[in-house]
């Protein structure tokens, strides 16, 4: 029994390593629960300032403007802030309009919806502009109108102001919290009005809110006239042709009553125009294309343009535009016809291949399938990049499945035009196609453009999902790259707008979540010195030693001190368990 206790040898701790070892198992726990504490911290701060994104929607009355071109433009805006992750769509609608409280004579559901994808200034959060009897003014005025501009903030600011045209003025009125300014004006002088709500926040940045902006028009009053007339001519097959006229009359506002009288100063008929032109009151420009100047039905007579094809030398033309049978204004402009001779002695050419690029665009980037969200405002933009002249035959527009065309919605440059004239809708499969086209087609001069916008309502057999609207462009000529001839616009068909169905993503490599201050490598050292600091510092310390002396003698480090022998000197483990053994039975 002697020589087996022999076996038993009393170990002297390594005082200075058992204890680094204890020190560093402790603060290695309180590491981890700092750790676990600043990680939470983190997540609450994230969560509280989770970042947000505001966009909105705004209305525009066709009869000013047809196109989601200038948001000043807007008479009415609405917006929605979302997380920053989410899509942001304002939910517009023109059911939402009381079109007894616009100055307008617009029908409601021709009212147009523009979006603003983002709005980075939103403390100017409301501005509207109203007539004496209190009607939101949608975009014009005239000269003798009185209004009234009312702009709301967010919170109250200093500085509040107006700027009209670029000159700052003052409000009229400041409401007692400091929130709503108000300014009346009247007697305009200028054709427009560019309005400007801002002011001042506590570090004196100017406020900028696309919201608080406005661009109105200002009619003028008076007798219509007549102020110039352009014409642009062109050479096709050897023969001299008429292939635009342009003519500048101002404060027209009907072209069902206008006419439209050509003299020459040469032998020639007068001849009385009553068709083919178009009237962009907005612009005062009346437009007649090449293929509408040598139509015998456009006129009151047989004789048209072509009477002038043998013409030599140069001839004055003038028109006389008659509203309603009286004269508002004539003018008169020349052109050089060429001789025979120098159209015979003209070098043979091929004709230029067309290059026309199209672009198609919608109003909407979702749409429901029940009403009010259910009808989408299409706008398909053609231009001839060429350098002369190009026709076009007929543009088509495939619309997606279970979508509709609105009938008598067509504008074309802007104008209401009739569908029986334009207009062909047919069914090709489940779906619709529509065909605009006339005879002889549309004459672009060089650098111009035809717009076509239209209205389509979506019905419930049409996709849950991404929906594509395709446009194709048929030229007379030969495309120099039919790839441009071709457009889509994708738009978005769901259950609620609101609340999008979700849609599979990439997944997205699972991160590690930050720390707090043990993200960094300089961190870290410091926190490992910090370690030993604190664990030198108790060890030299007389209650620190009493503590570690407690703990190395205690069964429970024993017993763990036992374990780890174990596994890394199992011989020792085993020396050990034996001598345990025979001390309990002796």
């Amino acid at each position: 029994m002697d020589e087996v206790r022999r076996v038993t040898t009393t170990r002297a701790p390594k005082k200075i390593t058992t204890i680094l070892i204890v020190i560093v198992g402790i603060l290695g726990l309180i590491l981890i629960g700092v750790a676990i504490y600043f990680y939470s911290i983190r997540d609450t701060k994230d969560g509280d300032t989770a970042k947000t994104k505001t966009c909105g929607c705004y209305y525009i009355d066709p009869s000013v403007i047809s196109e989601c071109t200038d948001p000043r433009r807007g008479f009415m805006f609405e917006t929605i802030t979302v997380p920053e992750d989410q899509t942001c769509k304002a939910a517009c609608s023109t059911s939402k309009l009381s079109t007894n409280l616009l100055k307008s004579t617009t029908k409601q559901d021709l009212f147009q919806i523009c979006q603003l994808q983002t709005i980075q200034d939103t403390r100017c959060s409301e501005m509207t502009v109203k007539d004496k009897d209190g009607k939101i003014v949608t975009g014009k005025i005239s000269t003798t109108d009185e209004i009234t501009i009312e702009a709301k903030f967010d919170k109250a600011y200093t500085d509040y102001s107006f700027t009209i045209n670029n000159e700052a003025v003052e409000p009229d009125v400041v409401s007692p919290d400091n929130l709503t300014i108000k300014k009346t004006l009247s007697n305009f002088d200028s054709s427009s009005l560019n309005i400007v709500a801002t002011g001042k926040d506590s570090n004196l940045e100017q406020i900028n809110s696309p919201v608080c902006r406005r661009l109105i028009e200002v009619e003028k009053e008076g007798a219509s006239n007549v102020n110039e007339m352009q014409i642009q001519t062109k050479t096709e097959n050897k023969t001299f042709k008429l292939s635009n006229i342009t003519i500048k009359a101002g404060n027209l506002k009907d072209d069902s009553k206008i006419t439209l009288l050509f003299s020459f100063n040469k032998s020639f008929a007068n001849i009385t125009m009553k068709d083919g032109f178009t009237l962009d009151a907005s612009k005062g420009e009346i437009t007649i294309l090449q293929q509408d100047l040598y139509k015998s039905e456009n006129f009151t007579t047989d004789t048209n343009f072509s009477q002038l094809s043998s013409y030599e030398g140069e001839l004055k033309i003038t028109v006389d535009v008659k509203d309603n049978n009286n004269s508002i204004g004539s003018t008169t402009t020349s052109v050089i016809f060429p001789t025979k001779e120098s159209l015979e002695e003209e070098i043979p050419t091929t004709n230029e291949k067309s290059n026309f690029t199209v672009k198609n665009t919608g109003n909407l980037e979702c749409v429901e399938r029940v009403s009010p969200n259910n009808t989408i405002l299409f706008t398909i933009t053609t231009t001839n990049n060429s350098t002369t002249s190009q026709v076009i035959s007929s543009i088509k527009d495939k619309l997606p499945l279970g979508f509709s065309y609105v009938p008598a919605s067509t504008k074309i440059n802007g104008t209401v035009s009739n569908d029986n004239d334009y207009v062909k809708v047919t069914d090709v499969g489940e779906t619709k196609e529509i065909v605009w086209s006339k005879s002889g087609g549309w004459s672009l001069d060089a650098g111009k453009s035809i717009v076509i916008a239209f209205q389509a309502s979506v019905g419930a057999s049409a996709l849950t999902g991404s929906n594509q609207n395709e446009v194709v462009v048929t030229p007379t000529e030969i495309p120099a790259d039919p790839s441009s001839l071709r457009t889509e616009y994708i738009v978005s068909v769901q259950q609620d707008c609101d609340n999008p169905s979700t849609t599979p993503t990439e997944p997205t490599t699972p991160t590690t979540p930050d720390t707090g201050i043990f993200d960094t490598t300089i961190g870290r050292i410091f926190a490992g010195f910090l370690i030993l600091t604190i664990g030198w510092y108790i060890y030299t310390k007389p209650f620190g030693r009493v503590v570690i002396s407690k703990l190395v003698n205690s069964g429970a480090y024993k017993t763990a001190e036992i374990l780890s022998w174990k596994i890394f000197n199992p011989k020792k483990y085993f020396e050990e368990k034996t001598i345990s053994k025979l001390r309990k039975k002796s």
